[in-house]
């Protein structure tokens, strides 16, 4: 593994750490200056600063924070080009609830990040993306 895939490979494990630990704080290394994040509502976040306010203010909240991680994640990285990678994410969360406290069924959780090698050569997210796998058919493929 060369540095650049240990140093991928050390900001996913502070990300998926942080979420499980509800740690909002430990994550605001991973975040360049003026990233964007979206989550899987659409709800979307400028900067890291505003970005590490909201989780911790979403891991502060029992309706997000009830939820846990079901089985591993699966990771796949991609070379965009020297100093960009995209990070697919896939991952199923259990027991999240709604404001009215209802329980969410499994979350099918795709996330997409965008990683860019900074000027000391350290990588960081610079655009992340989160959405839901929807069970409702809308295509019927012809045979």
């Amino acid at each position: 593994m060369d540095a650049d895939q240990k140093a991928i490979e050390t900001l996913l494990m502070t990300q998926l750490q942080g979420f499980a630990d509800r740690d909002a704080a430990s994550m605001s290394d991973i975040y360049t200056e003026d990233a964007d994040w979206t989550n899987a509502f659409g709800r979307t976040i400028t900067g890291r600063d505003a970005i590490i306010s909201y989780l911790g203010e979403l891991f502060a909240d029992s309706h997000f924070s009830d939820n846990s991680m079901a089985g591993q994640p699966e990771i796949s990285v991609r070379t965009v080009g020297e100093d960009a990678v995209a990070v697919k994410v896939y991952t199923q969360i259990e027991g999240q609830r709604t404001i009215e406290g209802d329980v969410l069924p499994t979350r099918h959780n795709y996330s997409l990040k965008l990683l860019g090698r900074q000027s000391d050569g350290s990588w960081k997210i610079v655009s992340e993306l989160f959405m839901d796998a929807r069970s409702e058919v809308t295509h019927i493929k012809n045979e």
